[in-house]
């Protein structure tokens, strides 16, 4: 893996933690976390698909950012995604 190749994976995870802080507003992650869990997310699947040897890394980058960013956003422990809002 080149430099180039890290630089465009880390770009993917940026803009795509960057797309999740923008769609769930002030339900999910605050931004730095959210680029951040992008980020880790686009290199852990790169990472996994080249020690596997497939092709196409940079879609498994934007499936691993998605996946590691809803993970977060879903389970968190102060106010989840789709837990209800209104109060009883």
């Amino acid at each position: 893996m080149t430099l180039m190749y890290l630089l465009s994976y880390i770009t993917i995870g940026l803009i795509i933690g960057w797309l999740s802080r923008v769609i769930t507003q002030d339900r999910g992650v605050t931004m730095l976390p959210s680029l951040a869990f992008g980020v880790l997310g686009a290199l852990a699947g790169t990472f996994i698909v080249h020690a596997v040897g497939l092709a196409g890394s940079a879609f498994y980058a934007v499936v691993g950012s998605v996946g590691v960013l809803f993970t977060v956003n879903v389970f968190r422990q102060d106010d989840p995604i789709f837990a209800d809002t209104e109060t009883v």
